[in-house]
Order: C-alpha cells, then structure tokens, then sequence
C-alpha cells in the first residue's frame, strides 16, 4: 500500500485483532469491560469502533467515500479489508483513504482516552486524508520520458539507369585492423557485385571512411559500371569530395586521387546512417555476400 509507514504499522495491527481496544483488552483480562465509552451501547471491537457507533458514521458520511458493500457488526477489521481488496479495480485508491481515516478514528480515539479534545468528523477526514495526499505526492514515481521510436532507416534505390555504391569503413582497435564494406545495386536493388576487406592499417574512423569511398570508387570501375551514386556514412568525407568544407591532412592526399577517379564516374554523393560492415576479403560479382 502506498501509505505511510506509521498508517502500515496501524494497519497490520487491525487486521491482525492486537489493537489495544477493549475488547481485545478484556480478552487479555486486563479489564472487565468491554462496551464503547463513546456509545455505551456495544462491545468496543475494531469493527464497531471503525464504522458502528454513532461518531463513526458520522465520520464516514463526511469523507464522502463509496464503500460498495455493506459491513456487517460480526466482521473482524481484516474481513472488512478484504472485502475493500475486491473492489480495488473499481475504485482505486479505496483501500489507502480507508485506511488512513481509520488510522486518523483510532488517533482521535487514544486522545479523547487520554484526555484530549475530541475532534469533529469533517476535522478527522481533512487531517487523516492531509496525510495520506502528502505521502504520496512526495513519493510519486516520476514518468518515464517516452522514447520516440527511432526513425527507421531504409535503402532507396538510385533513378533509373543509374547504380549505387554503398559503403562503409569499420575500426576494429583490438586487433589493430580496419574493415571497408562495398555494394552495388542496380535501379531494381538487385545486388550487382559486393566486396569485403580487412586491412591492418593505422587508421582512425575518419580515415577509413576516406579509404572506403576510395576503394568503393575504384571497385566500381573494376566492375564495368560508371553511372553511379555513392553512399556513405561520414558527412565530412562527403562534403570534401563535393568542395563543401575543409578536408582533414589525414585524408587530403586520399581525397584528392578520388577527384582523378571521379572524372571516369557520373557521381552523386549522400549522407546517410551508420549500415553494416562487411569485414571478409572476398568479392561477389552478381550476387548477394553471405
């Protein structure tokens, strides 16, 4: 239950019938009467305190809550909790705001005993309920920000009479070596040639997006195909071979022989995600690698 502890303590105790009310007080022959101060009608049990005797119902009528079944003078406090857990569905919440304003009726009813000032009802149901709602705003569980799904990312052919090279460059620094992925598709997706490699070369992630689009290109060529669009993931590398931005030293002497090859190609470049590596020194002219 989400209530506070000392309403749980209170709680375990009424259902379990250990409540010093006098009944259970004349149980354990600590006196020899049992009937309400507050009525003087009726034995003082759990049931007749929280919801029998004059004040009770009076309290109950104030809170203005919905108990959907009827309680009946012979139940014990967990009978009565029992029956408020079948309707939690239909009224959610029932269960703590029960319980906290017959914490806030057994409260009222040790001050008066002691002699305290007894409380209104409507005074009763405000501080009980003040409680409970405090409780549970400080411990509210924050929502979970709501992931937007990522935006799925899909392979477009090229026009009509055009193919498309894709590819990539992967760094493995473990083993001190780079991998380069190409593919070429035709207008219809159908996979033309596709190549693999793994080098053990030096070379950082930008590097080797530089060498995959050079080995991509030159691939190409070696295929038999010259209108093409290239496709890869790095947006500097592709702005460099378009002259859209600095390029890096590291890769100025790679990009600048692409230029010489690029004279042979009709080339359209793209930017686009990160796709997958390829990592096998093998070629497949005509078919799909594996």
């Amino acid at each position: 239950m989400n209530v506070p502890n000392k309403i749980k303590h209170f709680a375990w105790k009424a259902c379990k019938n250990i409540l010093a009310t006098k009944e259970n007080l004349k149980k354990r022959k600590i006196t020899t009467d049992d009937i309400c101060d507050s009525c003087g009608k009726a034995p003082e049990s759990t049931c007749h305190l929280f919801w029998h005797y004059d004040k009770a119902k009076e309290i109950w009528s104030t809170s203005k809550l919905v108990v959907p079944f009827e309680i009946s003078p012979k139940w014990t406090f967990m009978d009565v909790m029992w029956q408020f857990q079948r309707w939690t569905e239909s009224y959610p919440g029932l269960v703590e705001r029960t319980m906290a304003i017959c914490w806030g009726i057994w409260k009222d009813r040790n001050t008066t005993r002691h002699g305290g000032k007894c409380r209104e009802g409507k005074a009763i149901v405000r501080s009980s309920l003040w409680v409970l709602d405090e409780f549970q705003e400080a411990n509210k569980q924050p929502l979970a920000p709501t992931r937007q799904p990522p935006n799925e990312i899909k392979w477009s052919p090229p026009q009509p009479g055009y193919y498309k090279v894709n590819v990539d460059g992967a760094v493995f620094s473990k083993r001190k070596q780079v991998g380069i992925g190409v593919i070429i598709r035709d207008s219809a997706g159908m996979v033309i040639a596709a190549l693999s490699q793994k080098l053990a070369l030096p070379l950082g992630a930008l590097e080797i997006e530089s060498k995959a689009m050079e080995v991509g290109v030159k691939f190409a060529l070696d295929v038999g195909v010259r209108d093409v669009t290239m496709e890869g993931d790095s947006k500097c590398i592709c702005d460099a071979l378009q002259g859209l931005g600095d390029t890096a030293s590291s890769v100025q002497n790679v990009v600048a022989e692409r230029f010489t090859l690029h004279k042979l190609l009709e080339v359209l470049l793209f930017l686009i995600q990160k796709g997958r590596q390829m990592c096998r020194p093998t070629c497949w002219p005509n078919m799909q690698p594996i």
